[in-house]
């Protein structure tokens, strides 16, 4: 049965969270395992992190359809979304308490007292940004899991491949924001490099895992899934959806992007183009699995909505606010 059960605001939160949640991991494990030490380099991509999760959590409080009532979420004790929330919130304050300490690095003399206070607490801060982060990663795709009426949902596959295309989009974010303009040293400049190198290795592993979790996933549905998640699957493979699915998310967010992250290594096909795709497809599989959401109905659903008044029913206009006709 089709009645989406979420709209785009749907879409973009589950992009930007995961995109978001992503930075944070990534900023953490390269500060504190991979490159300690290279945290001023990673204060563009914080701040980037920080604006996506504040205007996902825009959009989902939109589309919740009561913004004055938001804090409903995390009173709510069963909802996943209340997990969803407290992680964002969680990520947001102690990713932005870690970047407000690095913004002495702006010039900004007045700053300067604050970071220097900060900076013993800077590793834990990071750190529990990043696990938070790697949380909103996972959560993207089990709140969408978690819904078992919508057979395409349902599935382990799609927390996994959430997870993956969020960590995916973020090396391409980080790629794109990476840098050392507020550390312009050589030091900063070989680490940025550095950086730039592995996030590129790292994200051509993830454009491979993801392409093999898609397509396992849409196929197996295609090939034995349920009427209804067959129904997706064959909609995505060889419908009206067939187009965005290979052309776009396949072709355009996925193949491209490893073509040109292989073959134009060191070029701006490779470090700029290669990423901006990447980011495109990202978004273009969470609007597709969004609006992916048929179910099957309940038994006398269909029969019920048949019985419905149509919009322009003579009895839904005859009467007038005010009109006393008796």
């Amino acid at each position: 049965m089709k009645h989406h059960y979420w709209e785009a605001p749907i879409v973009l939160y589950l992009f930007l969270g995961g995109l978001g949640g992503g930075i944070f991991f990534l900023s953490a494990v390269f500060d504190l395992i991979v490159m300690p030490g290279s945290g001023p380099l990673f204060f563009a991509p914080v701040f980037v992190a920080l604006a996506a999760l504040a205007l996902g959590c825009f959009f989902l409080v939109f589309e919740l359809g009561q913004p004055p009532v938001f804090w409903r979420v995390f009173t709510t004790k069963t909802a996943i979304i209340k997990w969803g929330a407290v992680l964002l919130s969680v990520a947001m304050i102690f990713g932005f308490v870690w970047w407000l300490s690095y913004l002495y690095l702006l010039g900004w003399d007045w700053a300067g007292g604050f970071g220097l206070g900060l900076a013993g607490l800077r590793p834990f801060l990071l750190a529990v940004a990043g696990i938070a982060g790697f949380g909103i990663m996972v959560y993207t795709g089990v709140m969408l899991s978690t819904l078992k009426a919508h057979a395409f949902w349902a599935t382990p596959a799609l927390p996994v491949l959430f997870t993956i295309s969020a960590l995916s989009t973020a090396c391409a974010a980080v790629a794109l924001s990476l840098g050392g303009a507020v550390d312009p040293s050589l030091a900063a400049f070989v680490f940025s490099e550095i950086i730039h190198g592995t996030i590129h290795t790292v994200d051509i592993v993830l454009v491979l895992a993801e392409i093999v979790v898609l397509l396992v996933m849409v196929l197996s549905f295609f090939g034995a899934g349920n009427v209804t998640a067959k129904a997706v699957a064959t909609r995505w493979v060889r419908g009206k959806t067939a187009p965005l699915f290979w052309g776009g998310m396949v072709g355009g967010g996925l193949v491209l992007p490893f073509i040109l992250y292989t073959a134009f290594a060191g070029t701006a096909a490779s470090t700029v183009v290669a990423p901006v795709l990447v980011l495109c497809g990202g978004l273009l599989l969470r609007y597709l699995c969004v609006y992916s959401d048929e179910r099957a109905p309940i038994p006398g659903e269909e029969r019920f909505y048949s019985r419905l008044p149509k919009k322009d029913a003579a009895f839904l206009t005859a009467w007038k606010q005010g009109e006393n006709r008796y």
